[in-house]
């Protein structure tokens, strides 16, 4: 058994990377407390991971080998997780699971399919044939599917993953504490009113994970939103579904929620845009653009989409990239894990991983992994 890192780490932020972060460390025996303002379960404009979709479809760049190896551990963690609930059926249920994930576009292909290596059984899809073939025929000439492909993806049960991750955590003596810091007095004065509030004395470490909001904790004005508003529908799709269309920040997409009996609908890129307001004709769009793909889904009394729900959130997207990495503030030893923008769910794994790393880099001269 691997001995105890007796340090206590200061995580800020309960989102997806806060939460998996904090796993990992208390799973290498640090003692971790997460204070934030949101918990699983919370809705705020200000908390971004509750409304995610969200699926593992990289967007990373081809030459952005940081964020790619993130993607790709996430990837590989999601699968071996599957494959150990499968086999173990006392484990508690993450809210993923393993589909058949299709890509269409109806332009040339521009980006690079780096990943293709990298997933399950990826192979090319002939427009001429199903099930391209029958999305095609409702189609205008002018928004044709020409390209596609498909391969085994995950998707995630959002709401179910990030209480899948805080019940983990909780287990391995995470405490967590729901209170909002005081940013008035600069970062270094909000470190310590987090130590305040945790009342456990100076921290040996902190993890700034509070996304959209380190605009104001830590100052970092490279902070911006990129807008995406989707629809919650009820079924659950038997397939992922990404269309993306010519124009920049245009795409549907149509994700199951496992086991929650319904799927998700998207969906939009909106940068710079802070008012998360539901605007109607964009709800009409995505439905009237998803229809094509999700056909099963068209169980309404009308002949439409049962909606549930329509929802706006803010991705946390900061200039320059996700920033990961570690500075002394006022002599705490701070590491930053922030800024992934539309990218936090599969950046999870990959980004918490070199989190604990330099947790341990700066507060033992050393790089501690978690373990796998």
């Amino acid at each position: 058994m691997a001995s105890k890192p007796s340090p206590h780490i200061l995580v800020l932020g309960a989102g997806v990377t806060g939460l998996t972060s904090a796993l990992f460390l208390a799973e290498v025996g640090y003692g971790v407390t997460v204070v934030a303002a949101h918990m699983p379960g919370d809705e705020s404009w200000e908390y971004t991971s509750p409304w995610a979709g969200a699926h593992w479809r990289t967007h990373a760049q081809a030459d952005d080998l940081r964020m790619r190896d993130w993607d790709v551990q996430t990837y590989d963690y999601w699968c071996e997780r599957l494959d150990q609930e499968k086999t173990d059926r006392s484990l508690p249920r993450a809210g993923i699971k393993i589909y058949d994930s299709h890509h269409l576009w109806s332009s040339p292909v521009r980006e690079d399919l780096w990943w293709t290596p990298y997933v399950k059984d990826f192979r090319q899809l002939s427009p001429e044939q199903e099930p391209v073939l029958s999305i095609n025929a409702a189609l205008p000439a002018a928004k044709k599917i020409r390209h596609a492909a498909a391969n085994r993806s995950v998707a995630v049960n959002v709401p179910q993953y990030l209480r899948y991750l805080q019940n983990r955590a909780r287990a391995l003596g995470v405490v967590f504490v729901k209170a909002r810091i005081p940013v008035s007095e600069g970062f270094a004065g909000a470190l310590a009113a987090a130590e305040r509030i945790t009342g456990k004395g100076q921290a040996a470490g902190f993890v700034n994970a509070t996304g959209i909001s380190a605009r104001w904790v830590c100052g970092d004005e490279g902070v911006y939103p990129i807008k995406g508003q989707t629809v919650l529908v009820k079924g659950e799709a038997e397939a992922l579904w990404t269309w993306l269309g010519e124009q920049a920040g245009r795409s549907a997409y149509c994700i199951p929620r496992p086991g929650s009996g319904m799927t998700i609908l998207g969906g939009t890129k909106a940068a710079g845009i802070w008012e998360a307001e539901v605007e109607e004709d964009v709800t009409e769009r995505i439905l009237r653009e998803c229809r094509g793909l999700v056909p099963e889904l068209m169980t309404g009394v009308d002949g439409g989409f049962e909606v549930v729900s329509v929802q706006c959130g803010l991705r946390p997207a900061r200039v320059g990239g996700a920033r990961v990495e570690g500075e002394w503030v006022a002599g705490r030893w701070v590491v930053h894990a922030y800024g992934h923008a539309g990218g936090g769910y599969q950046n999870s794994v990959g980004s918490a991983r070199e989190v604990v790393g330099l947790i341990g880099e700066g507060i033992n001269g050393d790089r501690v992994t978690p373990r796998l």
